[in-house]
């Protein structure tokens, strides 16, 4: 695991990074953040974080090559999490979705390259293979590119697939939809904000579809706890292990708020079929020694007062 390197972060204000950078921030570790904040702003926990001596801000996008390498110079650890996100949000976006999910990607590969970085931690292509959406298609030539730079070109990656990670500070909406406007929602923060208000918690499908679903505390262990030698080259599956329906999500989700609200079952979104994905953990616990700690009711209760709290009710 790493000591003193100096870390840099793309998407270091977004969701699953901005506790990555809470947790090595508050270790005293030396942070260079680069973020447009085009996708989601920043929250309360981040604005109190860049003011550390520790922690460098830079309002920068991936797409620009030059301003990546300049910002990540001296850098010995890197996270690339920096993506426009969302499986059903990116239609009629394209464009803009291989931008700056795959040419940004490269920008960074090639800085990495160049700066004789140590460590690359990136989250590969999700195990949707079977959907087909600007997203999962950009997501899957993100993840060929940086295997191609492992192997062809020696660059030192580490692959964190993460499985569908919850937890305060994840938003609900992540982009307008441009084709169909509710498709682009987050499971778990669209059926808390719903079940808090007392409003229908919408389903797609038949809610019978089931996803292994992980703590972001978790999530950040990982991303810490993978940093070391013996797991450059690998991509690691980061969940629980454990499958949960969306039905079931959705009505643990009432049942912890206390609400009452019916569930809305919808058509399945654009571009999305009917299935299971679970993680097998086997190879992190055995590589670098993580386990998942916050089983899925327990996560949903630390996450619903972050919620409850942005609404007003406590």
């Amino acid at each position: 695991m790493f000591q003193e390197q100096s870390i840099f972060i793309t998407g270091g204000a977004g969701f699953i990074m901005s506790h990555v950078t809470e947790r090595l921030a508050e270790a005293g570790k030396k942070l260079v953040l680069f973020d447009n904040l085009q996708e989601h702003g920043m929250n309360e926990a981040m604005k109190d974080l860049i003011q550390r001596k520790n922690v460098t801000f830079i309002d920068g996008d991936v797409r620009d090559k030059a301003a990546v390498a300049e910002a990540m110079q001296g850098a010995e650890v890197v996270y690339h999490f920096a993506a426009v996100m969302g499986t059903s949000a990116r239609f009629k976006l394209e464009v803009p979705t291989v931008e700056i999910n795959v040419i940004g990607t490269l920008n960074v590969l090639n800085a990495t390259l160049e700066a004789g970085v140590k460590y690359l931690v990136h989250p590969p292509r999700p195990q949707l293979s079977q959907w087909l959406t600007p997203y999962i298609i950009s997501k899957t030539a993100q993840t060929q590119f940086t295997e191609l730079y492992y192997r062809t070109y020696g660059l030192p990656t580490i692959g964190l697939n993460i499985a569908n990670c919850y937890g305060p500070r994840e938003r609900s909406v992540l982009n307008p939809n441009t084709l169909k406007p509710k498709e682009g929602n987050k499971l778990v923060a669209t059926c808390i904000l719903a079940a808090l208000q007392g409003d229908p918690v919408p389903i797609f499908g038949d809610g019978e579809q089931g996803a292994d679903f992980v703590f972001i505390d978790d999530v950040v262990d990982a991303c810490i706890m993978a940093v070391r030698e013996t797991t450059i080259g690998k991509i690691y599956e980061i969940g629980t292990g454990v499958v949960a329906t969306v039905n079931q999500v959705a009505k643990t989700v009432i049942e912890l708020t206390g609400g009452k609200s019916a569930l809305e079952y919808l058509p399945m979104r654009t571009g999305e079929v009917k299935v299971t994905t679970v993680s097998d953990i086997t190879a992190a616990q055995q590589d670098f020694g993580w386990q998942p700690k916050v089983d899925l009711h327990e996560g949903l209760k630390r996450t619903i007062p972050y919620y409850a709290k942005m609404l007003g009710l406590n």
